[in-house]
Order: C-alpha cells, then structure tokens, then sequence
C-alpha cells in the first residue's frame, strides 16, 4: 500500500518531510558508520528477557550488543545477561556496583563505545521485530544532518500509534511484528522532522553523538527528559531529529521507577524548560501540525482493511452535540453491524489551531483514531473508497456547515436523510424565539429577523442566510435515496417548509405497553410531579420555574423531581418545590422514580420535537405523561393514550391545577377558569 498523502488536500498544516531517494530501502550508503546498540538494564527480568531473546534473532550480525547492568535488586537479572552475553556475539556486559539512573547508565554505555560508531539507545523493556535496526540506520543517512532517529511505538509520547501522546498496553511479540510489518508496507521513506528523539529507542549517528556530548545525568537524575536535552543541543549545533514511521518497536514502559515518574517527570519538565526556554511551545506549535497523523492515518486504513470482517461500510453524518441523536447513531450502526456493514460515524472537529476538520470514529469500538482529514469532499471520497464505503446516511449538518454536506451529495455514494430537528431550515433548531418561545413557523422575513437578533440563543452556527439554508436543503434531500422522518408531525413541517415529503419512520419500536393511567392520590398529599432530561429554555426551563415559584408562593401541595438538571439547578432549588437528582444512567429511571414516589411526569418542552427518546424513557417507568399539545411529544401520547395534553400556552395557575389532578382534566378537556382555583385548600 502506498504513503497516500492526497487526503492532505487543502491542509493548512502541512508538515516538513524529507524524501529519501527511490533507492534508499535497498542499498547501504558509502559513508555508513560501523555501530552498536546500547541497553541500559534495571530488574523488570520478564520484559528484558523479551527485549534480548528479540535482539538475538534480529541484531545485525555486525552490530555490537552493550548490555549496562544498573546494580538490579533482582539476581536473576546478572544470570539473564551473561546467558545472552554466551547467545549473542559480540556483546559486552558492563557492571554498576551501585544504581545511577538511566542517564549516568546510558552514558556508560556510550563511553563504552568504538571511535566513529553510530549508536542505538534501546530500553530493555522494548520488543524489537525484523530489520528493525537496518531500516533505523537507513533512515539517518538519508540527509547528512539528520543527527537522531527514532520509530513509532505504542507508547511514546508524539511517537505513539494509535493516539499520538496516549500510552496503550504493549502488544504481543507477534502484534509487533504484524505492526511493524505493515507500517515498513506503507512507508515510502518519507521522514518527518520532529522536535525531539525519544530514549526508549534512539539512533544517534556518531558525528552528532561526538559534537552534542553526552546525557546530562546530573540535571536529570534518575531520567526523564535527558533525550530531550540532548536533542535540543544537538539541534543548536545544526542536527535534525527524524522519525521513522517504516519502524513500529513495542515499549513496555514503567518497568523501572515507576512509583515515581509523575514526579521525576513534573520535576525535569521544570530543569529542561529552564535549560530551553521556549520548548514547550516548540513542541506544542509541532503538535498542531502533527506531521505524523497522515502516517498514522494510513496505519489506521490498513488495520481495517486487514482486520475488517466486513466487506463494505457506512457513513453516519453526525453533529458533535449530546442529545438523543447519538443514541438513534448507536441504534443505526448495530442495524449496519447485524447486517454484516461496519458503521463509521463523521464528526466534525477543530484542530488546536482552530482548522475545522473531519473524523471518522468506527463503531462502536473506536478502533481507529486517526481518521482525520480536511473538511474536503474530495479528501473525504478518497478515505471513503480506501475504506469500501457504500451508503451515506445523513443525520445532521450542525458543525459541518449546510454546504460541506451539500458537498458530500456529489459523490458517487447513494445517500439517506435523517431528520431530528429543523435545522434544515430552521438556523434556530427548534422553532423558538429568543425568548424561547414556539414561533409559529412566520414567513422568511421574520424567520430571518429572528436568526438576525443579537439574543440568538443556540443555533447551528452556520451563518448561511435561510433562504440560501433552504435551497441547499432542498437539494439534498430531492437527490437522496430515502427521506425519513420519525413522527407525521415532524413530516409535516418538512413537507409545509421544503416541499419534500419525507417516509414516517418512528426512531423506536414501542411495543408491549399497557396504557397507564392517572390513578387518584391520597387526599392531603403532595403530589410528586415529575421531570426528566436536561431542561434548558426549549425544554421548557422558565415554565418549570414559573410553576415552581408559584407552587411556592401558593403553598400547593405540589412537588417537582427534576431526574436529570437544568440550565439553572440553583435556581429551581431556591424555590423549595423542586428536588434534583443530577445526570442518570437509564437504567437508573425506574429506581428513580420508584425512589421519589413520582406520581406522574409532565414534559414541558415547548418546542415541536420529532420525537423524544425522553417520552419512551418516562413510560418504561411505567408512569402517564402530561405534555404540550405540540410535535411528536403530543402525537404519541394521543396515540398510545399513555398520558394526556394541554394547549401550549395554558396559563401557570391553571397548569398546576392540572398537574396535581391530571385525571380530571384527561376526562374533561376543558381547563378552568382563570379565576377558578381547584387546588386544594393552601395550607397553614
């Protein structure tokens, strides 16, 4: 497979490369140095019997092998070595009577080294694969002032794959070779400069090891952070640090002092920043541009491909919001997954430097990490064949801009459209005003007025003006396959807006459920009302608190259980009526309301929802629900008759007076009248 770099399109980051010569993977430069590998040891007797068992089946035959024994605690440790010593040629043992630390230790074993002889630094809890040594060589000698080189890991900070600066647990022997396998497959020579080597696995050339000096062991103690250094010295005298994405060495790590690193670390961050000032953002400024993620990028395209069980995937187009649209993502993928497809959402991100991208995430085990590219349809079509895309469901354009996914329509692919909201013409999302209100769907002028006023409120921010919004969602949704819906409601609006009539399908299967009713209360008791979600101003926020502060003010026997929190939990709970439970799993919603005595729920969204995942949680719970007589929230309860609704714009008194008395009100249908209290008596 080839070092695809095409995906870079319309990078704004690119990162510096240099390429080697076509020839380079298969001959030796002239002027190659003889050389040796370096291994610092101290106990951890399993992972450098692993690292030296590798070494002696893969170490060039003319390579020397310097084992530096730090005083290790273990005895077996001295017996370890000194079987290798008898295993592998030309290999030296070198005693500390008392322990020194991984940078006085590595510089013994530079010391120890010939004349003009290259060095590998190599820690003893490492697993080495085939050529890995050769490929390191090669790699140095392909510009004469390249002064360190070093490969990819699973944990090594910005050499890490799969997650750049993310340790994961070493894989197996095999694992490693697989992986450096196929990163040799995929890699070109191309070598990106980086701002430091890493000291679990270093190829130092001897004219840079000779220029530079040796590791400050008395700044950094028992290690962390002496490569570091070392590089930055090396840098000022002109060295380049390289890393090698055609090498994949496996890195235990922790073995040696690993009660203490935090803490080692913490302290020589704190030196190495007052021996270089600015490094810090040397390395953060290379991490914005990570010029190694195309590398890790087509790893990652590899593995799946290898690994896949499934012959094509799926595209699900997703905002980067919470909300019920992951739950419906996560219900589409196991569909795609039962049917043999692997699902692949797209979020859409921005990098530390503000570049809006794309990511891809796989479902649901987030396997591979680095699926990330520019916002681009054609970047974009690029991975998608790489990856055997077949289908693109469309659920949200919120994040990725009404245009970019216009774009992506033009591929190809065949597409389905998902509606959850109407942000598809509607930059508001949810049909309310700034004050939280419905809207009443008015004409395109006031729609823009609206998106226009400074108290906007959260919106999808894409600045397209609505009538352009409008042709964009048009054509998107007359060129897709299917259009879905998941309530009549919701169709509707579409249909009224978009002149499109989408397929009514309900985002869940409610089966089984006996109607609930409002069963009378014991006279004299507060009725426990209550309210599920994350209740912010569409949700219906200031209606719960207007109906609070007025339960308060009137001493109704009346008392809400938010199950969930509000935009303003501080707020509801000063009025005395409300009881907050804070976040929940859904598993917890029966034992909840079981727990708080919950007679029945109200559900003040204010807005005509599509659906409300909401409403099928509060009816597990085996409880009525009294809502607005608006969206699919309204629908539903008419349709299963599991609940009741009042009109949109009832009164706080008269509400109340439903709420503490549903049943009367579900036979009647008729309200009271302003002035008509049917509360019972307020309490002294």
């Amino acid at each position: 497979m080839a070092y695809d770099y095409a995906l870079e399109t319309e990078r704004n980051f690119p990162a510096i490369f240099l390429t080697a010569p076509d020839n380079t993977r298969k001959t030796l430069p002239a002027d190659l140095k003889p050389a040796c590998i370096i291994v610092p040891v101290y106990n951890g007797f399993t992972v450098t019997q692993t690292c030296l068992r590798q070494l002696k089946k893969f170490k060039p035959a003319s390579v020397r092998l310097i084992l530096v024994n730090d005083a290790s605690t273990d005895r077996r440790i001295h017996s370890l070595l000194f079987l290798y010593q008898k295993l592998i040629p030309d290999t030296v043992i070198i005693q500390h009577q008392r322990n020194q630390g991984f940078p006085a230790t590595a510089n013994t074993g530079l010391k120890a080294r010939y004349k003009n002889e290259d060095v590998l630094l190599l820690n003893s809890d490492t697993i080495v694969s085939e050529r890995f040594f050769q490929k390191l060589q090669l790699t140095a000698y392909i510009t004469s002032d390249i002064g360190t080189v070093t490969p990819l890991s699973n944990s090594a900070t910005i050499f890490s794959y799969p997650e750049i600066n993310i340790s994961t647990p070493v894989p197996t022997v095999k694992k490693c070779a697989e992986l450096d396998q196929l990163a040799e497959k995929i890699w070109q020579s191309e070598v990106p400069e980086v701002p430091t080597a890493h000291g679990f696995c270093m190829y130092i050339k001897a004219e840079c090891l000779q220029e530079t000096g040796l590791f400050r062991y008395d700044a950094f103690a028992q290690g962390y952070g002496e490569e570091n250094d070392f590089s930055r010295r090396a840098a000022a005298l002109g060295w380049r640090h390289v890393a090698c994405p055609g090498v994949y060495v496996g890195h235990a790590e922790g073995q040696s002092f690993s009660s203490v690193k935090k803490d080692l670390i913490r302290h020589n961050l704190k030196i190495l920043n007052a021996m270089h000032p600015g490094y810090d953002e040397l390395v953060q400024s290379w991490l914005r541009c990570d010029p190694l993620l195309p590398f890790r990028r087509m790893m990652d395209i590899a593995l799946f491909s290898k690994n896949s069980l499934f012959s094509q995937s799926v595209l699900l187009v997703t905002h980067d919001r919470a909300g019920g649209l992951s739950k419906h993502i996560g219900e589409r993928a196991k569909h795609y997954l039962v049917h043999n497809i692997h699902p692949f959402s797209l979020k859409p991100i921005t990098s530390e430097s503000g570049v809006p991208l794309w990511k891809l995430e796989d479902i649901p085990n987030n396997d591979y990490r680095n699926l990330i590219l520019p916002r681009s349809a054609k970047a974009l079509n690029a991975l998608l064949r790489k990856i055997k895309c077949s289908k693109i469901e469309i659920h949200s354009y919120i994040g990725h801009g009404i245009k970019k996914i216009y774009e992506l329509t033009s591929l190809d692919i065949p597409y389905d459209v998902f509606i959850h909201d109407y942000s598809w013409f509607c930059p508001r999302i949810t049909l309310t005003t700034p004050s939280a209100h419905y809207c009443g769907e008015p004409g395109l002028t006031c729609c823009q007025a609206c998106f226009n006023s400074s108290s906007q409120g959260d919106t999808t921010g894409d600045t397209t003006r609505i009538k352009i919004l409008k042709q964009y969602t048009h054509k998107i949704l007359k060129n897709a396959q299917k259009n879905y819906a998941p309530s009549k409601d919701a169709g509707e609006r579409i249909c009224r807006q978009l002149n499109i009539k989408p397929s009514i399908r309900p985002w869940e299967k409610i089966s089984g459920n006996e109607t609930l009713t409002f069963t009378p209360r014991t006279k004299g008791k507060n009725r426990h009302v209550g309210i599920m979600g994350a209740i912010g101003p569409e949700k219906g926020y200031y209606q719960l608190l207007h109906l609070a502060q007025l339960a308060a003010t009137i001493n109704a026997p009346v008392h809400f259980i938010l199950v969930g929190y509000s935009c303003n939990d501080q707020e509801l709970l000063a009025t005395g009526k409300v009881t907050i439970t804070g976040p929940y799993q859904e598993y917890e919603i029966t034992e909840l309301t079981n727990k708080h005595c919950i007679d029945w729920f109200f559900l003040p969204s204010v807005w005509p929802e599509t659906w409300s995942y909401v409403l099928t949680q509060i009816w597990t719970a085996m409880r009525p629900v009294i809502a607005y007589d608006i969206g699919a929230q309204a629908e539903r309860i008419r349709k299963t008759h599991n609940g009741t609704v009042v009109p949109l714009h009832t009164r706080p008194l008269q509400l109340l007076i439903v709420l503490h008395n549903p049943s009367l009100w579900a036979t009647q249908q008729s309200l009271p009248s302003p002035g008509e209290n049917t509360l019972p008596p307020l309490r002294s």
